[in-house]
């Protein structure tokens, strides 16, 4: 299995421009249209919450970003997915509830890591009747341009009145001076893009540390592996609980199947895989509902153990 690890980072971003990962045109898909046209999005109750998925765009991955077992091509011509057509959804969740208004990632944006067609969010924002000034949290679930891209325009916070709550190994390995001087040249740009955001929110930026709330009823808890300090989000409304896994998983019927397949944008393949088998196992046994950046929109399911491996098995209780 190829192997990768803090120093060399992330290996689908190492064919890009460090300057794509900073600036980028507009996205294609908020281009002549109005605030709403085009947002994709889906509500459903969570307790005390309202949670609502919306689509930031497609990203158009192929087989190529998964590696580490030869049961990879077998599964995807058995659920009919074409080597070079893989497509994942890059989603963002809005909670709502009497006095909140959070937000979990924020898409792409601006940016254009996986090419055109993203900046979904912030038209589905507007479809939910939400500006971006009513946003009062932003959970940032881990420092990747698909995740925090939205979080800023032009170099400024798109969410002005917004507390950003970032996990504080996440936030300590973006930041580290030493960590950005090891990694490849071609991945400049992703620390320069995750210290840009950090700076634009300045002192709302808040650290939270394993298993803390960043806000009543939301605990983030520590997933590493796709990146050092990845985190999942632990939603309790009361009388229904959620969790949502970010990017535990990048396929659906790929990582549940073979759930110790690498992928090409974890720091370490080994230890997300590690991190997958244990949230997996948490959600199976408590039968819990999850929602994840990358499965199918709008991303609501449960997990339930197959053998030594895992399904995923759609959401019907909206």
């Amino acid at each position: 299995m190829t192997q990768f690890n803090r120093r060399n980072l992330l290996k689908g971003a190492a064919a890009l421009p460090a300057a794509a990962l900073v600036t980028g045109a507009a996205p294609a898909l908020a281009a002549g249209h109005s605030a709403t046209a085009g947002a994709a999005l889906y509500s459903a109750p969570v307790g005390n919450y309202r949670i609502t998925a919306l689509l930031d765009g497609i990203a158009p991955l192929g087989r190529g970003f998964f590696f580490g077992s030869d049961a990879i091509d077998p599964l995807m011509a058995e659920v009919g997915i074409g080597p070079d057509a893989l497509p994942a959804p890059v989603s963002a969740f809005l909670l709502q509830s009497d006095d909140r208004t959070i937000l979990i990632d924020a898409g792409m944006g601006e940016q254009e890591l996986l090419g055109p067609g993203f900046g979904g969010v912030t038209p589905g924002l507007a479809a939910a009747g939400v500006a971006p000034e009513d946003v009062d949290l932003v959970i940032l679930t881990h420092a990747h341009p698909d995740h925090l891209g939205g979080l800023i325009r032009d170099g400024s916070a798109v969410f002005a009145n917004a507390e950003l709550a970032v996990g504080e190994v996440e936030a300590g390995f973006w930041t580290d001076a030493g960590m950005m001087a090891q990694a490849p040249e071609e991945s400049q740009g992703l620390f320069q893009l995750a210290q840009t955001v950090f700076d634009a929110y300045g002192t709302r930026m808040t650290r939270i540390a394993d298993g803390a709330e960043a806000a009543p009823g939301l605990s983030m808890m520590l997933s590493p592996g796709h990146t050092p300090g990845h985190s999942i989000v632990r939603i309790d409304g009361g009388d229904r609980q959620l969790m949502m896994i970010a990017d535990t998983l990048h396929s659906a019927d790929v990582h549940t199947a073979l759930p110790d397949v690498g992928f090409g944008f974890d720091s370490d393949p080994v230890q997300a895989a590690a991190s997958r088998r244990r949230i997996f196992d948490m959600v199976a046994a408590d039968k819990m509902l999850v929602a994840g950046s990358h499965v199918h929109f709008p991303g609501f399911g449960r997990i339930l153990t197959d053998g030594d491996a895992y399904r995923y098995v759609p959401a019907t209780w909206m």
